[in-house]
């Protein structure tokens, strides 16, 4: 897997934050995690490379929320969702988006790679 430049973990719990660090570390990604979406737009700059795991739902601005929000500025940040659980009105919202793929709690490390991978192939940026 080519390496990608760099991931940045938005869920409002910090041992799911911790855990996506730890395993994103051990196959050379390197991450910065933030406790909200709200926090996450503040630090962003719009032009970093990488690639986005977000969680769904969170506490304020939703993951989905965050996701418009950056397709509404024209950030081609890769995305992948991570939830404990999808409804009808969410999937709808996740076909209009830019997701490279939806992981449900738990996953594997397995599953996490395989979405970087395709991550890596829709990132625009050399």
């Amino acid at each position: 897997m080519t390496a990608v430049r760099q991931a940045f973990i938005v869920d409002d719990e910090e041992m799911v934050r911790n855990s996506l660090s730890r395993l994103l570390l051990a196959i050379g990604v390197p991450n910065t995690g933030f406790a909200s979406a709200e926090a996450f737009l503040a630090s962003f700059k719009g032009n970093e490379e990488g690639c986005l795991i977000v969680d769904i739902r969170m506490p304020g601005m939703s993951g989905l929320d965050l996701l418009e929000t950056l397709q509404w500025r024209g950030v081609t940040l890769p995305a992948i969702v991570i939830t404990g659980h999808t409804d009808e009105g969410s999937a709808k919202r996740l076909e209009r988006l830019r997701v490279v793929g939806l992981l449900e709690k738990p996953f594997s490390l397995p599953q996490l790679k395989e979405l970087l991978s395709r991550a890596i192939s829709l990132d625009p940026r050399p």
